[in-house]
């Protein structure tokens, strides 16, 4: 990365983009002065108040998304403190970890702030649906209408939900628990050339793929993500899928080396900055996936 765009993604007035950054591009441990400046920043600004206020509220769609928020910001539930473990086993305890098709999201943002392995409740439904891969390397739809998920007939699996479980093993992977079905669920992507259709290989299983969503959504996650999971989950950066996946990446790419966000929900789990825009998210996402 080019040390302009490393300040650019350093800079002050963005403190959770420089606090990820710092951690994971970086790498610095946590006790670096200036993860600790950063933290110290990040926890008393704006973006983490509001985050705190949709943790508090009643609303369980609120409080996933500020556990996101916290997730992505590199935060973890010993920097919140006392503010957030209630709200999070409340919330399980409400759902179930069922919030609709987003449990492997929140799983994966519950494991980035530090609740598995410590957790036994959480541990344990982690390591559960992460057996629920089928023979194909994918997970399949959990809708129970029969017209889309008849359990009488055989079905492929969901490429949606597919990726929430990618994003789930990478970060178990970072934190030193690489999942038994890691190998089958790269397969499943790489022989893809992650984004496609194996009946053709021009069509996209899901056209946000191709884009540069974010934040992630449980139905709309971007290539940065996916292409950041699997470089994480150990595939090479030469192969012909990764070739596919920087490709598709370097499309939202500016000459200035910095990357565009191409689209958000109408209301984002938190604020990450204006589509068609420059955006510090996706560039770190596309320098961390190199």
């Amino acid at each position: 990365m080019d040390r302009s765009i490393l300040d650019w993604l350093l800079e002050e007035n963005t403190p959770e983009v420089r606090l990820r950054t710092l951690k994971e591009y970086e790498k610095l441990p946590e006790d670096d002065e200036k993860v600790v400046e950063s933290k110290k920043a990040l926890l008393g600004s704006k973006i983490y108040e509001r985050g705190l206020k949709k943790l508090r509220t009643d609303k369980p769609w609120a409080k996933y998304d500020a556990i996101m928020g916290f997730a992505e910001w590199g935060l973890t539930r010993e920097d919140i403190g006392k503010d957030i473990d209630g709200e999070v086993f409340g919330l399980i305890g409400s759902t179930g970890f069922k919030m609709l098709c987003g449990e492997p999201l929140l799983l994966r943002n519950l494991v980035k702030l530090g609740y598995y392995p410590e957790e036994e409740t959480i541990q344990n439904e982690t390591d559960s649906v992460l057996t629920l891969i089928k023979e194909d390397g994918g997970f399949g739809c959990i809708s129970t209408n029969r017209k889309m998920n008849d359990p009488r007939k055989p079905h492929k699996s969901c490429a949606r939900l597919t990726v929430e479980y990618l994003m789930l093993a990478a970060e178990l992977r970072l934190q030193g628990h690489p999942a038994a079905c890691e190998e089958a669920l790269v397969r499943y992507f790489t022989k893809r050339n992650i984004f496609y259709r194996t009946d053709d290989m021009k069509t996209p299983m899901v056209d946000v793929m191709l884009g540069t969503f974010y934040p992630p959504d449980p139905i709309k996650i971007g290539a940065h993500n996916i292409v950041y999971a699997l470089r994480v989950l150990g595939c090479a950066p030469e192969s012909e899928a990764m070739r596919e996946g920087y490709r598709v990446l370097d499309r939202h790419r500016l000459e200035n080396g910095r990357y565009l966000l191409t689209a958000s929900k109408s209301v984002p789990a938190f604020k990450a900055g204006n589509v068609g825009e420059e955006n510090k998210w996706i560039t770190l996402y596309a320098y961390m996936a190199r």
